[in-house]
């Protein structure tokens, strides 16, 4: 993966994340909520949308810094510091570590949009 493609995509990803946090957070206050008003709000056509690019990218963000995290500290020089039996497996300990994170983000992504579009 290319390294500044990556760093763009966190940071707008961020930037997305607070930007939707500030506009819900501006909505829970500006609003006597009720069950009502939150309904109508969250069953919008445009809110459902914006709260599942949310989570996109909010899966996007965690997969870079996780991706970041497993090529750093799960390699054979880093794990062979701390033991050099350790290091024979650092190449399976990085490819289930990917697939563990990559397999909960896919099911947190999958029950969020049924979740939103149900």
């Amino acid at each position: 993966m290319k390294g500044s493609m990556l760093w763009n995509l966190q940071r707008y990803s961020s930037l997305f994340i607070l930007i939707y946090l500030v506009y819900l957070v501006g909505f829970i206050y500006s609003n006597d909520l009720d069950f009502f008003s939150w309904s109508d709000f969250f069953l919008s056509f445009q809110i459902r949308l914006i709260s599942s690019l949310a989570f996109l990218l909010i899966i996007l963000h965690a997969f870079i810094g996780l991706w970041t995290v497993g090529t750093d500290y799960l390699t054979n020089r880093t794990l062979g510091f701390l033991n050099k039996s350790l290091s024979e497996y650092a190449n399976l300990f990085r490819k289930i570590y990917y697939f563990f994170f990559v397999l909960l983000g896919t099911i947190y992504l999958s029950v969020v949009l049924y979740i939103i579009w149900l």
